[in-house]
Parts: C-alpha cells; sequence; structure tokens
C-alpha cells in the first residue's frame, strides 16, 4: 500500500502538468531577482489627455474590447523595481515596457472593473495609460499599495541624498544676476552725469557730456 502511494506521489511530481508549474515558478523567480511580482497579463497602452477617471475608464474598455477577439493571452509579470516599474513576458522574459517612478503620475485599480490595474506615465511629453488585468481584485489593489510604497521609498531617499534644502532655480539666478546688473549700469550712468563724464546706456550707446562751460570759454576768447 505504502508502495503504491509512493510510487503514485512520484509519478504526480513527474507529470508535464506539475513539471511546467514548477518551471515557470523557477522562471519567475528568475524574473524579480527578489523585487515584488505580480503575474498579471498587460492589455496595452493608449494615450490620454487627463487624468479623469472618465478617460481612463474609456481606455480600460477600449483594450478589453480589442483583447477578446484574441485566441491567446500571454502571461506577463509587472516587477516593481525600487527606481522603476517593469514589464517582461515570462515564457521569453523579454521586456515589454519599461517606466521610472519618478514618470508616473498615478496607479489605482479600475473602479467599474476591479481586476483590472492601471496607472498613467508621462512618456516623452505625452500622457500615456497602460492596463493590466488580474485574475483577481485583490491582486489589483496589492499592486496599487506596493507601488504607492516604492513611491514613499523613493521619496524618502531622495530626501535624505538631497536634504530639505531648497535650490534656487537657475532661471531665478540668471534674473537676480541681470536685475543687479541693471542696477550698477543705473548707478555708473547717474555718477557720469553729475561729473560731465562720457557713460555708456544699456543699449552700449555713449551719453554725451552735460559740462559744458570749457567750450563757452574757448568761444569768448576767440571773439
Amino acid at each position: 500500500m505504502s508502495f503504491t502511494s509512493s510510487h503514485l506521489v512520484k509519478t504526480i511530481r513527474k507529470s508535464p502538468a506539475v513539471l511546467r508549474q514548477k518551471f515557470s515558478k523557477d522562471k519567475i523567480k528568475r524574473l524579480s531577482h527578489g523585487d515584488p511580482l505580480f503575474k498579471v497579463h498587460y492589455l496595452g497602452v493608449e494615450k490620454i489627455y487627463s487624468l479623469q477617471v472618465d478617460q481612463t475608464h474609456e481606455v480600460v474598455t477600449q483594450l478589453l474590447s480589442a483583447s477578446q477577439g484574441k485566441t491567446q493571452e500571454k502571461d506577463h509579470a509587472l516587477v516593481v523595481r525600487p527606481r522603476y516599474l517593469e514589464v517582461k513576458e515570462i515564457a521569453s522574459g523579454r521586456q515589454i515596457t519599461k517606466t521610472y517612478l519618478h514618470d508616473i503620475a498615478c496607479c489605482t485599480a479600475d473602479p467599474s472593473i476591479p481586476n483590472v490595474f492601471l496607472y498613467i506615465c508621462k512618456h516623452r511629453g505625452q500622457l500615456q495609460c497602460r492596463v493590466f488585468i488580474c485574475n483577481k481584485a485583490e491582486k489589483a489593489k496589492a499592486i496599487t499599495a506596493c507601488l504607492a510604497k516604492s513611491f514613499e521609498r523613493a521619496f524618502s531617499d531622495w530626501k535624505g541624498a538631497y536634504g530639505e534644502q531648497e535650490a534656487i532655480p537657475e532661471e531665478d539666478e540668471e534674473e537676480e544676476t541681470t536685475t543687479q546688473q541693471r542696477r550698477e549700469t543705473r548707478k555708473l550712468q547717474g555718477r557720469g552725469t553729475r561729473d560731465g563724464t562720457s557713460t555708456e546706456d544699456e543699449d552700449g550707446e555713449h551719453c554725451q557730456s552735460l559740462d559744458t562751460s570749457d567750450e563757452e570759454d574757448e568761444r569768448s576768447e576767440e571773439h
């Protein structure tokens, strides 16, 4: 009896279905490299023009309708890295997309379709909505929570590296320098006018001297 049970267990372990499942788990571990990984189906990406929920819902509906005509759906791995979000094909390990955390505007589970996760990111000056379908609503919420923690961790690291001091923007520094130069030029113009000397204005043109006493003396001597 025990021999039969042991033989049955060995047969099940060597079955193709179990071997495929074990191979899939090993491959997922290699893709994650210790980072949080979620098995999802990547529906695609569409351009949007605002962060309104109505517009994202239209994108989700459109991508879901387009995916219904496809016979085979590939499994994807959504990996949350410390600095970016990565999507890979589980079968081939090929990277499909990579989005840095600072380019992500928001992420959420779709309110009307709870098992759909999406995030909005900035790509080449354009907003994009990337949509993923999960096997259950809890996974979509878990991805949202995990990504939120990554945002907090990345912000904490940035704050620790740069501190709380706010640097003056380059434009403000240039404007302040230009204003100071103009004040100095005006001061020089005022001194030159009082002393009767020649100075330059802001346009580089010479200002004529107002002291004409020497010219009047010369004219009187000639007469």
